[in-house]
């Protein structure tokens, strides 16, 4: 089985440049098309974060201490708060197979955290992903060639997707 070798099936390759034997992302409700971190990273979407404004300590539901957040947020035309939202960066994919998430900046100026879902623009590579902005999940094949459901992944597939280089290294 390919999650013991580490090898990756025929049909797991990039649809937009063929790039094999790297980790590949699919459409959240879909299973094709199959992309790399390449390819993604050059068809990123535009994201937006909520930035925190002021930051304190305080305690978390298990009574640790924490950092607590207050989202930065101003008044609309009807007097109505509402939050702020920030371009985010442009991402490059990490080695672990993420970017960081919309969460935001943390009280020490680090990125609070990382997702492994990519929101990139396919208009030029299909036809069905129009809208502009899809969100892409890491694409782990189950033994009979289909993909795993995002949230139905075995320890064992996302153990091997880790694995998988995230860019090629020739």
């Amino acid at each position: 089985m390919l999650y013991n070798d580490g090898s990756t099936p025929e049909n797991y390759k990039c649809a937009i440049c063929g790039d094999t034997g790297v980790k590949l992302w699919r459409p959240y409700m879909d299973d094709s098309p199959l992309i790399c971190a390449s390819c993604a990273e050059e068809r990123q979407s535009a994201r937006t974060y909520n930035p925190i404004e002021k930051w304190g300590k305080g305690t978390s539901l298990n009574g640790e201490t924490c950092w607590i957040g207050t989202f930065l947020r101003k008044s609309d035309e009807n007097g109505n708060m509402v939050m702020v939202n920030f371009p985010m960066p442009r991402w490059t994919v990490n080695e672990e197979g993420c970017i960081p998430s919309s969460d935001g900046f943390g009280p020490e100026g680090e990125w609070l955290s990382n997702t492994d879902q990519l929101s990139v623009d396919l208009v030029d590579v299909s036809e069905s992903y129009s809208s502009g902005s899809i969100s892409m999940v890491p694409a782990v094949p189950t033994e009979d060639g289909e993909m795993w459901g995002y949230t139905s992944v075995p320890e064992e597939g996302c153990v091997w997707w880790k694995k998988l280089p995230t860019h090629r290294t020739e």
